[in-house]
C-alpha cells in the first residue's frame, strides 16, 4: 500500500497506510518496537474479508513519520486524533500489537468519547515496574537497564547496530528472532510471506535511523503518564502463553488494575504466532463490538 501522509498541527508529517476494506469500521493499528505501519500489511486479507478498514501509523521517527523531540506516551492521542479529524473519523477503534499496547491504552484512556473499542494484542505493560522486568528474558533486561542507565550507550550497543542491519539484512534479523524464540514463533517468521512483510517493515522502521526505536525504549522505561485503571471504554487483551518476549504477567499485572477488561489466553501460540494466525479471531471479536 502506498505510504501517505497528513500534516499535523504543530507542522509535522504523520506517516500512515490504509489496509483492509475502503469502507466499514476504521482501527488505528500500532505497530510494535521496531515497526513500521507496513507491519499492518499482516491484517490485510482479515480485514478485507471483515469490512474492516485499518489504517496503520508511523510514531514519531519511524518510517515517514517527523520525530518529536522529547515527546511522552500521552503526546500519542493527541496525533491520532488530529490523523482522525483528517479522515473525517468521528469514532473509531484501535488496535496495539506489542510494543503498541501501551500506545493504544493511552489513547483509550485519552479519548474516550472517541475510542469505541481496544485491542491489545501480547501488548507490552509498564516496564518501570521491577516485576514486569524481570519476568523478561535477558536482551530485554539489558535494553531497559541501559535505558535507564545510560541512554547513549543504548544507542551505541543497540539501536545503531540494529538500524545498520535492519536497512542491509532485515530477514536476518528475523531469522535470528525465529531460532531465539523457537517453537510458535520460529514456525511463522520462517514463512516466506510473512518473512516478507516483517523485513520491509523493519527496513521502513529504521528509514530515519534508530532514533525513533531508541525513543519509544525510553519512553517504556518511564512510568505511564496515565492511569490504566480509569480507562472506562472497553478493552481486550490477547496473550500467548508460549510468549517469550512479553510474558502473560504483562497483561495480566494489566487486568488487575483495570475496570473489568476481557483477558484472552491462547495456549500454544507466541509472540509472533498470536497475531498473525489469529488476526482474524481478534478482528471479528473487536468488530462486534461496535
Amino acid at each position: 500500500m502506498a505510504a501517505l501522509t497528513a500534516n499535523l498541527p504543530d507542522g509535522r508529517r504523520l506517516g500512515y497506510a490504509h489496509y483492509g476494506a475502503r469502507h466499514g469500521t476504521t482501527f488505528f493499528y500500532f505497530h510494535g518496537l521496531p515497526g513500521s505501519r507496513r507491519e499492518a500489511r499482516l491484517l490485510h486479507a482479515a480485514a478485507e474479508a471483515r469490512g474492516i478498514r485499518v489504517v496503520a501509523v508511523d510514531r514519531p521517527g519511524y518510517g515517514r513519520s517527523d520525530p518529536l523531540p522529547g515527546r511522552s506516551l500521552y503526546d500519542w492521542p493527541d496525533d491520532v486524533a488530529a490523523l482522525a479529524d483528517a479522515l473525517g473519523l468521528a469514532r473509531f477503534g484501535v488496535i496495539g500489537v506489542s510494543g503498541g499496547g501501551p500506545y493504544a491504552l493511552a489513547c483509550a484512556h485519552a479519548l474516550p468519547e472517541r475510542v469505541i473499542v481496544t485491542g491489545v494484542v501480547c501488548g507490552l505493560g509498564p516496564v518501570a515496574e521491577p516485576a514486569l522486568r524481570r519476568a523478561m528474558r535477558w536482551p530485554a533486561r539489558l535494553v531497559f537497564a541501559l535505558a535507564a542507565i545510560y541512554p547513549p550507550l543504548l544507542n551505541a550497543l543497540a539501536g545503531t547496530p540494529l538500524a545498520q542491519l535492519a536497512h542491509r539484512r532485515p530477514a536476518s534479523l528475523l531469522r535470528l528472532a525465529a531460532r531465539f524464540n523457537g517453537g510458535p514463533d520460529r514456525e511463522v517468521l520462517l514463512r516466506e510471506d510473512v518473512l516478507g512483510i516483517l523485513s520491509d517493515s523493519l527496513r521502513e522502521a529504521f528509514l530515519q535511523g534508530p532514533a525513533g526505536a531508541v525513543q519509544d525504549t525510553l519512553l517504556y522505561r518511564r512510568p505511564w503518564e496515565f492511569d490504566p485503571g480509569a480507562i472506562t471504554g472497553r478493552v481486550i487483551f490477547w496473550h500467548g502463553e508460549a510468549d517469550r518476549i512479553v510474558p502473560c504477567l504483562h497483561s495480566a499485572y494489566l487486568q488487575a488494575r483495570m475496570r473489568q477488561p476481557e483477558r484472552i489466553l491462547v495456549p500454544d501460540e507466541g509472540h509472533f504466532s498470536l497475531p498473525i494466525r489469529h488476526a482474524p479471531a481478534i478482528l471479528s471479536r473487536l468488530a462486534a463490538d461496535n
